[in-house]
């Protein structure tokens, strides 16, 4: 989702791996560039050469280079697609995580206020637990306030930045899709599945997301908002919640 001002079509705050997707759509876009030109200069001289090609009937040598190149251009775009496939998928040590639910038409974000994983002594009671229900604020809230049609919410779920956590998505009605373009993150909201997923911002910001799975009649009507925070700021926060 791009606004205005935005560098490319839509920033990201993934950080490293968000600018090697970047670099890694520029090469294949660089090598999809090439492959037409060639195939169309090809066409263009086969086309206007005054030459017949009629008594051309087979060639071994350029059999082999013709099937061998294409082979050599598709590795090289496999491995670089499979390292950072790889370090998508890779969940880390997370220091803190939430669970987002998908509700008709709503999103549930469930968290614990340990920044850090509990103490193998604590006992669950002992740790306090919080839900917060994001809805999509009224327009007029909206409008007032500057914000962005259908996409601001009533209540923002709260995130540190530059801190590894990991988000455990599920829904407890219909599939939901949980996305956040400018995280690079998108995943299937399941009704009795817990989908888990690495995330890291590596800057504060406000990130705008919607359901991307048609789930009813409102579903375009399910903004995600996460407000990314220094981390001092977001222990502040989560010592200040009752």
């Amino acid at each position: 989702m791009s606004f205005y001002g935005s560098r490319y079509f839509g920033d990201i705050v993934h950080g490293e791996l968000g600018k090697d997707l970047f670099r890694y759509h520029g090469f294949v876009m660089m090598v999809a560039v090439a492959v037409l030109v060639f195939v169309m200069y090809m066409g263009c001289v086969i086309l206007l050469t005054k030459f017949s090609y009629r008594h051309f009937l087979n060639r071994q040598r350029l059999e082999f280079w013709w099937t061998i190149v294409p082979m050599l251009l598709l590795v090289g775009l496999w491995f670089p697609s499979m390292i950072n496939l790889y370090y998508m998928e890779e969940v880390k040590r997370p220091r803190w995580n939430f669970k987002a639910i998908g509700k008709q038409w709503y999103w549930s974000y469930e968290f614990c206020r340990n920044l850090d994983s509990p103490a193998a002594s604590e006992s669950a009671e002992s740790i306090s637990c919080y839900t917060i229900d994001s809805y999509m604020e009224d327009q007029q809230e909206t409008f007032s306030k500057g914000g962005y049609r259908l996409l601001d919410v009533d209540n923002r779920m709260v995130a540190p930045a530059d801190v590894q956590m990991t988000a455990f998505v599920s829904s407890s009605d219909v599939l939901h899709s949980f996305a956040l373009p400018k995280l690079l993150l998108k995943v299937d909201a399941i009704p009795g599945r817990i989908n888990r997923l690495p995330m890291k911002a590596s800057q504060c910001s406000i990130i705008y997301g919607q359901c991307s799975e048609i789930c009813g009649v409102n579903h375009s009507f399910m903004p995600i908002v996460i407000e990314f925070i220094p981390e001092k700021y977001f222990v502040m926060w989560l010592e200040a919640l009752n």
